[in-house]
């Protein structure tokens, strides 16, 4: 239930109780003003009290009972007791009957339990009501035991038209509502074209689920899924062909999604799926069986896309491993998602989380130094999106090589803080030069150059990252001498520097840039094995390899397929 439609229930609820509070009070009302009381009389007004009280303990009593079923108990209960009190109503009203003597102006009340079981229960139980207060007026009037039949019907059948009519009209007026609300849920809620809940939904629902994890401290993971070169499929098929695609990948993903999950369409091609309590391995196994579902599928026309079948690219991330509220939860996952696109599209990428990883690994006095790190990436990705998940991954990769080399854990973390921002230099860059499609001119490709110096010159005032400046100063220094900016040559280079050389190579490799496609894995480690002795440490491109061939796959969870 959503949060319109629950304030909605809870408003019908409150109005709903008011009604019968007032209905009670109007019967308890007509009760007392039909027997004047002699206050003279002690006993008269001792047993008037007495009579009084036994009608308005079961109303206080109906008022407790309706708050309690309403607010602790389910919706079954809660149903049970709806039809109950509106019956607990009817018998008031007949005992009230009954002791004015059957006064047909007591009768009249009876229009009160009808009236407000149609517009709560609907027109089968208004009917039913009107049904039962025409009965109790014919059977206790007695008119079909007297001479004076014809006059005597008159009135109780002037009541139980009122009744049906009033059964018939409100209770149609409900259901007409009941069933526009439900449309308008739908047309709020879905996705016109696939059937899947719409962005709006999915940001309630999410919020929803956020609250449910928090509060129960477990795990919720999302997952960003999104159409490779769809805009290539638009172009040569139409549009139209492509609103079909999605509508077809939309039951196909609903089909392989586990229960208790929840499938949205984000927008345009992308769509999310909630995961409740599943860790980020399980939830990057239920990415990737949407991803060999995806591929597996037989889509019209998939022959004329890049990879010669539609595919999709998938994103993954985790609460709290990854953010702590809603938005750092979908920022960790389109930032996964961004980078599975970048990285050469069809596979599925976990976000990384390696500031949140130093986070938890850093020592005290290195809290601060860790905001700084934040920060400083923060404006980087805010002007070049590709140089933060360059960064990213680069540092992952540093920390797994490193635990290859068996660096200890202190020069591990300095080598993790010198990847994370080898590019901070790129800030002195203008943004035209970063992004541009096409090959640098002399004149830019010099400016660029000049990144490594400038990356040490931001980061001399921080005195905690004075270890690591070398390592960024002379990040594309050649083994033979032939790079950046110094020319340095073999153990001349610090080894950070020769570690991150060898990883900042790969992943440019292998990944996806305006002016050429990425690399396979296995190609771009053949090209970086060429030039060992060459542009590499070779014990350095010899651990990378391990590391990355050493399960039989790329490293877990940064490329899951």
């Amino acid at each position: 239930m959503q949060e319109w439609q629950r304030e909605r229930k809870e408003k019908l609820a409150d109005l709903t109780l008011g009604a019968h509070i007032i209905a009670y009070l109007i019967a308890v009302a007509v009760f007392i003003c039909s027997k004047p009381l002699h206050i003279n009389h002690l006993n008269n007004l001792y047993n008037a009290t007495i009579k009084i009280s036994s009608i308005l303990f079961p109303a206080a009593t109906f008022i407790l009972l309706d708050v309690f079923f309403l607010l602790h108990k389910g919706r079954s209960l809660a149903d049970i007791w709806n039809v109950a009190k509106h019956l607990a109503l009817f018998l008031l009203i007949t005992l009230v009957f009954l002791y004015n003597g059957k006064d047909l102006t007591s009768g009249s009340l009876y229009l009160l339990p009808v009236v407000l079981s149609s517009l709560t229960l609907g027109r089968g139980w208004g009917l039913a009501f009107a049904a039962a207060a025409s009965g109790c007026l014919v059977a206790l009037t007695g008119i079909f035991t007297t001479t004076a039949f014809t006059q005597r019907i008159e009135m109780p059948f002037v009541f139980s038209a009122l009744f049906f009519l009033a059964a018939w009209f409100l209770g149609g007026i409900i259901e007409i509502e009941k069933q526009t609300t439900v449309k308008l849920a739908r047309i709020a809620n879905e996705d016109g074209l696939t059937g899947l809940a719409n962005h709006r939904f999915f940001y309630e629902r999410l919020k929803k689920e956020v609250e449910i994890a928090l509060a129960n401290n477990r795990p919720l993971s999302l997952v960003f899924l999104d159409i490779d070169f769809f805009k290539n499929y638009n172009d040569t098929f139409g549009h139209q062909q492509g609103d079909l695609v999605l509508r077809e990948l939309g039951k196909l993903l609903q089909g392989v999604l586990p229960a208790d999950t929840f499938l949205a369409r984000y927008g345009g091609e992308e769509f999310a799926v909630i995961l409740p309590a599943l860790q980020l391995e399980e939830a990057a196994e239920v990415a990737r069986k949407l991803h060999q579902a995806v591929a597996n599928h037989a889509f019209p026309g998939e022959n004329c896309q890049p990879f010669s079948k539609l595919t999709i690219s998938a994103g993954v991330a985790t609460l709290p491993d990854h953010a702590k509220n809603v938005q750092e939860l979908v920022d960790a996952a389109d930032e996964a998602l961004y980078s599975s696109k970048w990285t050469g599209r069809n596979k599925v990428r976990c976000y990384l989380a390696v500031l949140e990883r130093l986070s938890r690994s850093a020592k005290k006095n290195d809290l601060v130094l860790i905001e700084s790190l934040r920060t400083l990436m923060t404006v980087i990705n805010a002007r070049d999106r590709y140089t933060y998940g360059h960064s990213e991954r680069v540092a992952y990769y540093a920390g797994k090589i490193g635990e290859k080399l068996g660096l200890s854990l202190d020069e591990l973390r300095l080598l993790e803080y010198g990847a994370f921002l080898h590019d901070v230099g790129k800030l002195e860059i203008q943004r035209e030069v970063l992004t541009k499609t096409g090959e640098l001119s002399k004149t830019e490709w010099d400016f660029v150059r000049q990144h490594p110096l400038w990356g040490a010159e931001i980061l001399k005032p921080i005195k905690a990252l004075q270890p690591v400046i070398p390592a960024i100063m002379h990040h594309h220094e050649n083994y033979d001498g032939s790079g950046y900016p110094d020319g340095l040559k073999g153990e001349e280079i610090p080894f950070f520097a020769r570690i991150l050389r060898v990883i900042d190579s790969f992943d440019a490799m292998t990944t996806n840039r305006p002016y050429r496609r990425a690399l396979s894995k296995v190609k771009a480690l053949d090209e970086i094995a060429l030039c060992s002795g060459r542009q590499y440490d070779p014990q350095v491109v010899e651990a990378f390899r391990e590391t990355l061939t050493e399960t039989g796959k790329t490293i877990s969870l940064l490329d899951y397929i």
